[in-house]
């Protein structure tokens, strides 16, 4: 009988061409890529080349690509840019989530009740 995973929020299993792409970052190419040693200059490269195509495929450009280390990452992100950059000052939330995105609404909630008192 086949198996079949359902639990693909919390995480999901890896596309054959994502891993042969990813192999060499993760065997040979695998520095840090904020240093600037070769190591890290290639890996560097290699993160670049995925934001550019990932705009591409998207019709964003590569600037507004944001790779995060996960979920939980991602969802404080894009709710602090929202709030900072694109002056949302009315956000629904709801407990549903695993990790709820508590630390930038809680920041949200405590500055607009100081900037709006009573």
């Amino acid at each position: 009988m086949e198996r079949i995973y359902f639990d693909n929020a919390a995480t999901t299993a890896l596309d054959p061409a994502v891993l042969d792409t990813m192999l060499p970052y993760m065997t040979e190419k695998f520095g840090n890529p904020s240093s600037i040693y070769s190591y890290g200059r290639e890996s560097r490269l290699g993160i670049e080349n995925a934001r550019k195509s990932v705009a591409k495929i998207l019709n964003a450009h590569p600037g507004e690509i944001f790779f995060t280390s996960g979920g939980t990452e991602s969802t404080n992100t894009a709710i602090n840019a929202a709030i900072r950059d694109l002056g949302c000052r009315h956000i629904i939330s709801s407990p549903s989530s695993t990790m709820p995105p508590s630390t930038p609404l809680n920041t949200f909630i405590a500055a607009t009740r100081s900037a709006c008192p009573g």
